[in-house]
């Protein structure tokens, strides 16, 4: 695997600063023709002869990503569960070539990726990917799944954000251990499946409970980078003096990427300027509601093997419970909030990750129904739940909504026994995914849930079809009573 910033230098910084590409993954994502020190050369040969066409340069010496199943077209006969079902072949990718030239970190077993430019598998993606998976029965795409997730522990002593090399700075939400989990209970042997991957279980807990993802005691989203990021390497140049008198900016901007919120006003100062973000000085209720259920399933995991490792995480969970229903619910509003490490208090961002502690069970029942009732009044649209009420102009806000948020809404508000709110919720998503299915003959990375009929936009890139999450989840909940 190639790491192109340092292998092309600067080659690879004229491209990304070149504006030629519309969309600068493609040229991080590109596959090398020759090696790479044979492309400087060529590269400072054609400077020497004057200015060089760069696009002409590149389409010569660079191979672009080609999506599997390119040129598919929906079938306009099918409904939208008999179209994911034909789909899942054009998303799926088989093992990888190591001897590729590219960014691709190279994976074992067959996988699913995202869809769009997200031509490689993702760490929460394929949680909810799986969810869909498992509701039809694909038990041994699932299985490689978690093994090439495992294999990604054994070499890095994490899962990366997104197969690239370009992500070895960073995870994004760890749901491994409640994917590892969801899967024994399909294949009904939970136990053997929590005693398969409990090494990469525990590897993966001891990498958040590290410092500096583990601070004070609970879990914030980090990034190794301190630079501009690699897949977006021009957009972040433009940044640089913004950078140069906010210490810390860039590593801010790469922790988001971490969360998954990338980006959104959960982080911002100013909920209308990117330039104010600071993840790294926020405690992330969503994050913290992962790790307890990791420390919960862990402690099931190891009652067998080592009494003393169960008591431990089990320990460890009740600590995480009580510190996120006691500092992360806000009495006042009545709701779940992020915190600022500062000074402790909360961030007063409503958005759908204040419902992770009811999907964690980390509530209490007080709390759980103040929550619904605040979700109902602020975050309920015709067609879903909203990301945030704020209007910024960045993907993971208003009007945008995630089909995992959906998901973990719905889960957890059935937990606590508001299934009302819950199937109105289902109900409201389901129809938003058919409605731009029957318009488009796709489903979509997010939506318009303040009007299914508009498309959904904001952020760094345009809508992405595909699309793992979205296929996986409206399969879930589509099926869940047959």
């Amino acid at each position: 695997m190639e790491h192109l910033d340092q292998s092309l230098r600067d080659l690879f910084t004229d491209l990304h600063g070149s504006g030629l590409w519309p969309d600068e993954k493609a040229i991080s994502d590109s596959i090398l023709r020759a090696p790479a020190e044979e492309i400087r050369a060529a590269y400072a040969a054609a400077q020497s002869e004057g200015e060089v066409d760069l696009r002409a340069f590149h389409a010569a010496w660079f191979r672009p990503v080609q999506a599997p199943g390119e040129g598919y077209s929906t079938d306009p006969a099918h409904d939208a569960a008999t179209h994911l079902d034909a789909v899942w072949a054009h998303l799926t990718r088989a093992p990888d070539d190591p001897a590729e030239r590219s960014t691709r970190i190279p994976l074992p077993k067959p996988y699913v990726i995202a869809g769009g430019r997200f031509q490689e598998a993702y760490y929460w993606d394929s949680y909810f990917t799986q969810l869909g998976l498992l509701r039809v029965g694909r038990t041994d795409l699932v299985r490689d799944m978690l093994d090439n997730f495992a294999h990604a522990i054994a070499s890095f002593g994490f899962i990366p954000n997104g197969f690239r090399s370009y992500f070895l700075t960073r995870s994004q939400p760890p749901f491994f251990a409640a994917m590892v989990a969801d899967y024994g209970r399909a294949t009904g042997d939970l136990p053997g499946a929590l005693a398969a991957y409990l090494p990469a279980m525990e590897a993966e807990y001891r990498f958040f409970m590290e410092t500096p993802r583990n601070h004070r005691g609970l879990g914030r989203y980090w990034d190794e980078g301190t630079g501009p990021r690699i897949e977006m390497y021009g957009t972040d140049i433009a940044w640089a003096d913004h950078a140069s008198a906010h210490p810390g900016f860039f590593r801010d901007l790469r922790a988001a990427c971490e969360s998954g919120w990338d980006f959104s006003s959960r982080w911002l100062a100013d909920p209308m300027d990117l330039g104010t973000i600071r993840t790294t000085r926020i405690w992330p209720v969503d994050l913290n509601c992962l790790l307890l259920r990791m420390e919960e399933i862990l402690a099931e995991a190891t009652a067998s093997p080592g009494p003393d490792r169960s008591r431990a995480y089990h320990a460890a969970a009740e600590t995480r419970r009580a510190a996120i229903a006691a500092r992360f619910f806000d009495d006042d509003r009545g709701y779940f909030f992020d915190l600022s490490i500062e000074d402790g208090t909360p961030i007063p961002v409503t958005s759908a990750a204040g419902l992770f502690p009811l999907w964690a069970g980390a509530a209490t029942p007080d709390q759980a129904a103040r929550a619904a009732a605040h979700v109902e009044d602020h975050l309920l649209a015709p067609g879903g739940l909203l990301t945030t009420d704020i209007a910024s102009g960045q993907q993971w806000d208003s009007p945008n909504g995630w089909a995992p948020l959906q998901w973990i809404a719905i889960q957890g508000l059935r937990r606590y026994g508001h299934d009302r709110l819950a199937d109105t919720l289902r109900r409201r998503w389901l129809e938003t995914c058919e409605t731009v299915f029957r318009q488009s003959g796709k489903f979509v990375e997010k939506y318009n849930v303040l009007d299914p009929t508009a498309r959904s936009g904001g952020g760094e890139y345009d809508l992405q079809d595909g699309f793992g999450w979205s296929n996986g989840v409206y399969l879930d909940l589509l099926l869940e009573d047959t």
